[in-house]
């Protein structure tokens, strides 16, 4: 079945998919809603099952893990990116999320060599000796195959399923509509904030959809690490990648976890965890620009003991700023430092108006307390991290998402560190580069500019100073000043008014219609309809349907 002749995506569709695995999860609540409630008849609304277990014996959590599950690509990634911001969401629904391995059935051979025709065109003929349509690695969104260039190189083409890019815009419609209607309807998600996560997830998708993105991002690590020995970066054939195809050198490698053969060509697990985990703090401190999804299978070392990271499809940036936030927050952590780590994470959030100082100083004094008596060389910083993440949630503090992502990468990056030695510790061996960070920070050359700039700024203010009183005061003669107040938070209250007066002006009038109608019948004024005044029988039916609407939005608590 070709690409064009397959069955194309329709938002209709996708709402009634969507909608019937809400209900069969459980969700019906939030089905019964518009504009999804118009999509099922209720009579499916029963209690279904999940391999014969009802599925409200399943916590909320495990349910919503289920629907993103059996919705396929955008709904998986888009848990996989929500599962990211642990200061917004709930650790337990976090937990859950984070179980998704994103595995898929190959795509038809006819579809494939379809895309690579449309997309390569003559290249397809004259760059490539042999493609094999197996592949070797089937993903949601992409599969990986491998090839043979004119000459003898071997690649990887990676390439889009059919359509993929169709059914992710229709799906992030509903994601959108979703989110609307759970901020609109169910306050309970509000801390949740839903359409954020869909904002951020309608950003990342957007780039995991673009090859060429992903293509220019092994060209920039591979100039970041340009005559590094410890390091191999992939060729990538740059003539031969599209927004649908990325085609790039075939790595060769032993697997990180293959300890058996790192022994061979004489790489202790140990030491293979000092250099790569080293390379990545490299990344991180040093050029900014890092790899944020490293789990052993992305990871590779040559016969010539260089490690090789794979996969550039998600990398993160870090701002010199930020890198200096977070070389804080690690040190306070380290140097079990209350004032410092409150420090740190009230500069990380963008918004602090509304945190209880004291009560977080003292959750921070707890989580020192916890590990008081513990060595460095038996913290989990899993737990470490799964506290700070706490700390995030309870208090509200909003973390930029690429910080985010950065602290989750961390965490993975340690989790191989301790499959290849068990007792290597993430916190002593980032010290040494968090130290460094600081010392640049704080070097005199940095604080030059610093002043510098300090100066400049100034000067540029006392040249403009009297300019600008002399412009105040003129305007203050003429009258012409204004000074503008923003009301914030009352937005709940302007609603209810609104909302009130206009049931109180339904109310008058529905009342008007009913004193009017009531003195017409009195009145017995003509035409009659079976002895009673038409017009009055016909004022006290709209005045019976305008009733009934009134008490229904009532009911329903919306606005009319």
């Amino acid at each position: 079945m070709s690409v064009t002749n397959a069955h194309k995506p329709t938002l209709m569709g996708r709402y009634e998919k969507v909608i019937g695995v809400l209900v069969k999860y459980g969700f019906a609540d939030i089905a019964t809603h518009p504009p999804f409630s118009r999509f099922i008849p209720k009579w499916k609304m029963l209690v279904p099952t999940h391999n014969g277990v009802p599925v409200t014996e399943f916590t909320r959590y495990e349910r919503i893990r289920m629907v993103c599950e059996e919705l396929g690509t955008t709904f998986i990634k888009f848990a996989q990116i929500a599962s990211n911001r642990p200061d917004i969401l709930p650790e337990e629904l976090v937990e859950e999320l984070q179980k998704f391995q994103d595995h898929a059935l190959p795509v038809p051979v006819e579809n494939i060599q379809e895309v690579l025709e449309k997309e390569l065109g003559d290249k397809l003929e004259k760059s490539f000796e042999h493609v094999d349509f197996q592949p070797i690695a089937s993903a949601s969104m992409a599969q990986v195959h491998r090839a043979v260039l004119v000459g003898g190189q071997e690649v990887v083409l990676k390439v889009q399923r059919p359509r993929i890019g169709e059914t992710v815009e229709l799906d992030i419609q509903i994601l959108k509509s979703l989110a609307r209607l759970l901020e609109h309807r169910f306050p309970q998600f509000d801390a949740y904030q839903p359409m954020e996560l869909v904002k951020m997830f309608e950003a990342s998708i957007h780039k995991e959809l673009d090859f060429t993105l992903e293509a220019a991002n092994v060209r920039r690590f591979e100039e970041q690490f340009r005559g590094n020995p410890d390091i191999y970066v992939p060729t990538v054939f740059p003539e031969l990648c599209t927004e649908k195809v990325l085609c790039m050198e075939y790595i060769d490698g032993i697997k990180c976890t293959d300890t058996a053969t790192l022994g061979r060509i004489g790489m202790t697990g140990p030491q293979l965890a000092l250099k790569g985990i080293n390379l990545y703090f490299e990344q991180v401190f040093d050029h900014g620009f890092f790899h944020a999804d490293p789990h052993p299978g992305n990871i590779f070392v040559l016969p010539d003991s260089r490690v090789c990271f794979i996969d550039y499809g998600m990398m993160g940036t870090v701002m010199e700023g930020d890198r200096e936030l977070l070389a804080d927050l690690l040190l306070a952590v380290h140097d079990q430092d209350v004032e410092g780590l409150e420090r740190a994470l009230l500069r990380f959030s963008w918004d602090e108006e509304k945190i209880d100082h004291a009560s977080l100083e003292y959750d921070i004094g707890e989580f020192f307390q916890n590990y008081s008596n513990i060595g460095l060389e038996e913290i989990d910083s899993n737990q470490v991290m799964a506290a700070l993440n706490s700390l995030f949630f309870d208090y509200k503090i909003r973390i930029p998402s690429n910080l985010l992502l950065l602290l989750k990468a961390l965490v993975i990056i340690e989790g191989v560190g301790l499959m290849l030695d068990p007792h290597y510790n993430i916190i002593q061996n980032i010290h040494p580069f968090v130290v460094r960070l600081l010392r640049r920070k704080y070097s005199p050359a940095k604080l030059t500019k610093r002043v510098a700039k300090t100066i400049g700024d100034f000067s540029k203010l006392a040249t403009s100073l009297p300019e600008d009183v002399e412009d105040i005061i003129g305007k203050i003669k003429k009258g012409k000043l204004h000074i503008e107040f923003e009301h914030r938070g009352l937005e709940p209250v302007d609603n209810a008014l609104d909302v009130a007066s206009k049931r109180i002006s339904f109310a008058v009038v529905l009342a008007a219609l009913i004193l009017g109608s009531s003195l017409l019948v009195i009145a017995d004024v003509p035409p009659h309809i079976k002895n009673v005044p038409a017009l009055g029988f016909f004022g006290f039916i709209i005045s019976a349907l305008f009733g009934f609407r009134w008490l229904r939005s009532i009911w329903k608590q919306g606005k009319f």
